[in-house]
C-alpha cells in the first residue's frame, strides 16, 4: 500500500510542477482566461484518471486513490470552471472504466459533494488560502469516510480502511499543500522579477532595456510588412530646476503625472517607455510622419496646459521638447529611428524648447 500511496503522491506533485512550468508566464487564479481554466481542469482531470489507474483495491469494486485531491488542487488554482471540468472527467472515467455499481454511484455522489463544498469554500473571499485548502481537505476526508462507511459492511474492515484512508489522505494533503504553496510562490516571484526587469519602477512604463528590445522587434517587423513606424523622443524642459527647487520627491510626482499624460494622449497600442531621468520615448506602430507630428503636438499641448501638483499642494507649469523620426517617410532605415529622433530632440532643445522637431 505504501508504494501505491507514494506513486499517487508523486504523480500529483509531478503534474503540479509541469503545470507551473507550462503557465509560468502568467498568474494562475480565478481571474485567468477561460482557456487557461479549461486547460487546468483538463490537466487535473487526466491526472485523476492516472491516479485511478494506480489505485489501491480495497474490495471487488472499492478503490482508494487521491483523485479528489486533484479536484481540490484544480479548484484551488482556478475555481469553478476548472474544477467542473476536472470533476466531469473524474465522474465519466469512474463510470466507464469501473462500470455502474453501488461503489461507482457512491463515488459519484461523493465527488458531487466535494465539488460543491470546495467551490463554496473557494468563492469565500474572506478566507485566506491556507484555510481554504484546510477546509477543502477536511470536506474531502469527511465525505469520503462517510462513503466508506456506507459501502463496507464489516465493522472491523470498515475501521481498518478508515484508518488507512484518513492517515494517508492527511499525509498526502499536507505534502501537496506545501508543494502547491512553493509552486505558487515560485511562479509569483518569477513573474515579479520578469516585470521588474522590463518595467520602470516609478512610472510603470517600460524601461530602457525593454524599449530597446521592442524597438528592434518593431523595426524588423515593419521591413517585412512594408508598414510605417515612427518614434518620439521626449525630454521635460528644465526638469533639473524642479528637483533643485522643490526636491526629488516633487520631481518624481511630476514624472508620474507626465507619464499619465503620455498614456492618455497616445493610442492604446503605442509603446511608451521611460529611458532614464526625464527622457521618454514613444514607439508609434503603423504611424506615418504626419500622424506622428499630430500625436507629438497633442502631447506638447497637453503638457503645456497641465498644472503639475507637487509637494505641499503646489502647482507648477512645465513643458516638453520632442524629437520625431519616421520610417519610411524620413529615413529608409528603421534601425536609424532612434538616432534621428535623438538628433531632432537635440535641435528642439537648442531652438528654444517646448517645440517639436
Amino acid at each position: 500500500m505504501l508504494n501505491l500511496l507514494l506513486i499517487n503522491a508523486s504523480i500529483l506533485i509531478s503534474i503540479m510542477y509541469l503545470a507551473s512550468h507550462f503557465f509560468r508566464e502568467q498568474k494562475i487564479d480565478s481571474k485567468s482566461t477561460i482557456k487557461t481554466k479549461a486547460i487546468i481542469g483538463l490537466l487535473f482531470g487526466l491526472t485523476a484518471c492516472l491516479l485511478m489507474f494506480n489505485r489501491i483495491d480495497l474490495s471487488e469494486n472499492m478503490i482508494m486513490d487521491f483523485r479528489l485531491i486533484a479536484l481540490i488542487v484544480s479548484t484551488f488554482y482556478c475555481g469553478t470552471v476548472s474544477s467542473f471540468i476536472t470533476a466531469f472527467i473524474i465522474g465519466i472515467f469512474r463510470l466507464v472504466y469501473f462500470g455502474i455499481n453501488d461503489a461507482s454511484l457512491t463515488a459519484i455522489l461523493n465527488l458531487t459533494v466535494v465539488f460543491i463544498f470546495c467551490n463554496v469554500i473557494s468563492s469565500t473571499s474572506a478566507l485566506p488560502l491556507k484555510k481554504k485548502y484546510i477546509y477543502m481537505s477536511a470536506v474531502n476526508i469527511i465525505s469520503s469516510a462517510i462513503s466508506i462507511i456506507l459501502l463496507v459492511k464489516e465493522p472491523h474492515l470498515t475501521f481498518k480502511i478508515l484508518c488507512e484512508y484518513i492517515f494517508s489522505s492527511l499525509i498526502v494533503s499536507v505534502i501537496i499543500y506545501f508543494v502547491l504553496t512553493y509552486v505558487r510562490n515560485t511562479n509569483e516571484l518569477y513573474l515579479k522579477l520578469k516585470q521588474d526587469s522590463s518595467i520602470d519602477f516609478l512610472t510603470g512604463l517600460y524601461n530602457l532595456r525593454e524599449f530597446d528590445r521592442l524597438l528592434n522587434n518593431a523595426a524588423a517587423a515593419v521591413v517585412k510588412k512594408s508598414e510605417s513606424l515612427s518614434l518620439l523622443m521626449l525630454d521635460l524642459d528644465y526638469f533639473k530646476k524642479v528637483n533643485d527647487t522643490f526636491g526629488h520627491t516633487s520631481g518624481d510626482m511630476v514624472l508620474k503625472q507626465f507619464s499619465e499624460i503620455l498614456v492618455n494622449t497616445c493610442r492604446s497600442f503605442d509603446i511608451i517607455s521611460r529611458n532614464g531621468g526625464e527622457e521618454f520615448t514613444v514607439i508609434l506602430l503603423g504611424c506615418n510622419y504626419e500622424q506622428a507630428l499630430n500625436i507629438a503636438e497633442n502631447i506638447r499641448k497637453n503638457v503645456e496646459d497641465y498644472f503639475f501638483f507637487i509637494e505641499n499642494n503646489i502647482k507648477i507649469k512645465i513643458t516638453v521638447s520632442i524629437g520625431v523620426s519616421s520610417y519610411p517617410d524620413k529615413t529608409d532605415n528603421p534601425n536609424l529611428l532612434l538616432k534621428k529622433a535623438d538628433e531632432a530632440l537635440y535641435i528642439a532643445k537648442n531652438q528654444g524648447r517646448n517645440r517639436i522637431e
